[in-house]
Formats: C-alpha cells, sequence, structure tokens
C-alpha cells in the first residue's frame, strides 16, 4: 500500500480537457481525487466510461436542487475518487451522506492497516452563517469517516 501513487485534481467542471488531462496520467496514477466535478447522478457515467483500468465512485452536489427543478446559475461541487481496477477489488465505499465528500476504504492484504481514501471539497467562504454551518457539517463528516 505504501506504493499507491494519488493524484488530486480540482476540476472546476469535469470536462474534455479535464479527462485528457487525467488520460495523460493514468500511467502513473493508482488513485485520481477528484473535486468540483459539477457532475450530477445522471451525468456522472462519464466518469465509469473513462478508461477501462479505472472504476469510479462519486458523489454529486446539485441532487438537491435538481430534485427541486431549480437550476439557476453554473453547477456546483462534486467530488469523485477513481481507482485502478487491480485495486478496486479491496475496496468498499463508505457512506458519508454529505455531497461535498466521496470515501472509500481500502483493505490492507497484510498485517498493515485499512486506509480510508478521501476526496472533499470544503465550502466557499463567503463569510456568511450558512458557509461555517456547511464548513462544520463537512468537518464533522469528515471525522465521522
Amino acid at each position: 500500500m505504501a506504493d499507491i501513487k494519488l493524484l488530486s485534481v480540482n476540476c472546476h467542471g469535469y470536462n474534455a480537457g479535464t479527462e485528457s488531462y487525467l488520460r495523460q496520467r493514468c500511467h502513473d496514477t493508482d488513485v485520481f481525487l477528484l473535486q468540483e466535478t459539477w457532475l450530477s447522478d445522471c451525468t456522472s457515467s462519464v466518469l465509469d466510461n473513462f478508461h477501462k483500468d479505472f472504476a469510479a465512485f462519486h458523489t454529486s452536489a446539485m441532487e438537491d436542487k435538481i430534485s427541486r427543478n431549480i437550476m439557476l446559475g453554473r453547477p456546483f461541487g462534486g467530488t469523485a475518487i477513481m481507482i485502478c481496477r487491480s485495486l478496486v477489488s479491496r475496496c468498499c465505499r463508505i457512506t458519508t451522506e454529505n455531497p461535498r465528500v466521496t470515501s472509500v476504504c481500502m483493505k490492507s492484504n497484510g498485517d498493515a492497516p485499512d486506509v480510508v481514501i478521501t476526496s472533499v471539497c470544503m465550502p466557499w467562504n463567503d463569510r456568511s452563517l450558512k458557509h461555517i454551518n456547511d464548513v462544520e457539517a463537512t468537518i464533522g463528516c469528515l471525522q465521522r469517516v
């Protein structure tokens, strides 16, 4: 497990440019941590189809607004973890119940402890009470994980 190579990317919207960059890094990366994918549950299949050697775990931050038919402004949020298929059999998703956090547990294959891998997108600081609440909820989620 000490040799696992991770790459964290703030996508600012998962698009062709992001995908091209990730494809260039496939040969030397085992786990991609993505933030700000801007994908909904319906559009996250692009991550599943990214590369035959990677499996994706995605959390959308837009489902609440989509379910209420509020489609104002630009897309936002979303985190994902894409793991090399040679490792995915040792991984299980951790339910976070927070749209800013995607986590998996990677089981060790020896005496080493299991490893929790998390992709998190912290709230933007607009100096509001909502921001403080979002930060506290995100940190609380990470503590539970």
